[in-house]
């Protein structure tokens, strides 16, 4: 089984990435990154991404992070800090802590991607 699937699949991924955003938003810390952004289109983008990364049975058909974020300054804290916001939306989602570290190692790859400070 992939991740994805032992997450229980898009409507899961895509409601822990609804509270994912809930919690950036409520961080003013780094909810700046998302100011003017249309967010139901933000987290249809990332339940997506997620989707993909995680086994998902489609491709990621979007941008590639790295341009994405190519001048948006994140630093390796602020990188940290949604991640922590991540492993908080997993977790009150009820996904067991070993699915949940699994996930946030996943994300983590994108770290170089995004970290451009």
């Amino acid at each position: 089984m992939t991740l994805f699937e032992q997450l229980g699949g898009e409507a899961a991924v895509s409601a822990v990435t609804a509270q994912f955003y809930a919690n950036i938003q409520a961080d003013a810390t780094v909810a700046n990154f998302f100011n003017g952004i249309n967010m139901a289109d933000q987290t249809s983008k990332t339940a997506s991404f997620l989707c993909a990364a995680l086994g998902g049975p489609k491709a990621w058909g979007g941008r590639n992070l790295k341009e994405v974020h190519a001048n948006m300054g994140v630093t390796n804290a602020q990188f940290t800090t949604v991640i922590g916001h991540l492993r908080s939306a997993l977790t009150s989602a009820g996904v067991a802590a070993n699915l949940v570290e699994q996930t946030v190692a996943v994300a983590e790859t994108v770290r170089g991607d995004v970290v451009t400070a």
